[in-house]
C-alpha cells in the first residue's frame, strides 16, 4: 500500500557534530556509517572559532553518515535540521538541503538548497538504492576567519586556530578530535601535526538527542 504523501520516510545525512551532539534533531533511529560518499572538509569557521565540516567540492571523497527522522514531510524535516543547526528560517531554503524521490515518476528525484551538481548527483544516486522517501543535509557555505563567504586557504586556518585562547579554543580542539575517524582530511592532518590534536578516545553520541534547541520565532 502507498504511503501517503504527508508521511514519508525522511533521512538527514551528518558528518560532523550531529554525530556527538544531535540535541533536538528529530532523530528516529541511531546515525548509521553507510551514507553517500561526498567531499568534507574543514572550511569553515563558526562564529564561535571553531573550525567545522561543510560539503567542499575540492575536497576527497569521504564516508558520511545518515539515520531516519521522525519528520513525516519535507518541511519538518528541513524545520528540524535547521533549528538544530541554529540556521535563520529566512536561510533555510539555501541552508537545508533536499532530496526526495518522485512520488509519480519513478527515478526521478526532486531536490532543493544549495548543492553544486555533482553533489545533489551522488546524494540523489545514493537515495536511489535506500529504502527511504527523501533526505536532507546541511549545506552551509564555507566561510573564511575574517566572517566573509569563501574558501579559506589551510594556512589561513592554522594562523586562526593558533589565535584562538581559552573556552574558544578548547571548543575548536573538541570539534576537530571528536569528528568520525571516517573523515580523513587533508586538513585534518595538518590540524593533527600542527596542534596534536589527535582523533578523541570518546565515543559519538550517534542515538540520543538532547536538550531541546531554542525555537526561533
Amino acid at each position: 500500500m502507498q504511503r501517503p504523501a504527508n508521511a514519508l520516510r525522511i533521512a538527514c545525512i551528518g558528518w560532523g557534530s550531529l554525530l556527538w551532539d544531535p540535541r533536538s534533531l528529530p532523530m528516529a533511529a541511531p546515525f548509521r556509517d553507510d551514507g553517500p560518499v561526498l567531499p568534507i572538509e574543514f572550511s569553515r569557521v563558526a562564529k564561535d572559532g571553531r573550525v567545522t565540516l561543510v560539503i567542499d567540492p575540492e575536497a576527497a571523497p569521504m564516508q558520511t553518515y545518515w539515520c531516519e527522522l521522525t519528520s513525516k514531510t519535507i518541511d519538518e524535516a528541513v524545520s528540524g535540521l535547521g533549528q538544530r543547526e541554529r540556521i535563520a528560517p529566512a536561510r533555510w531554503s539555501e541552508w537545508v538541503a533536499f532530496a526526495r524521490r518522485s512520488p509519480f515518476f519513478e527515478g526521478e528525484v526532486k531536490s532543493g538548497g544549495h548543492a553544486v551538481p555533482e553533489t545533489r548527483r551522488e546524494i540523489e544516486r545514493w537515495l536511489e538504492v535506500q529504502s527511504i522517501d527523501a533526505v536532507v543535509w546541511t549545506a552551509l557555505p564555507a566561510r573564511r576567519p575574517n566572517g566573509d563567504f569563501g574558501w579559506p586557504t589551510t594556512e589561513e586556518l592554522v594562523e586562526h586556530l593558533e589565535g584562538l585562547t581559552g573556552e574558544a579554543r578548547s571548543r575548536a580542539e573538541e570539534y576537530i578530535r571528536r569528528t568520525p575517524e571516517t573523515i580523513r582530511s587533508v586538513r585534518r592532518a595538518r590540524f593533527e601535526a600542527s596542534f596534536g590534536w589527535m582523533q578523541s578516545a570518546l565515543p559519538s553520541n550517534t542515538s540520543t538527542p538532547g536538550v531541546e534547541e531554542v525555537r526561533y520565532e
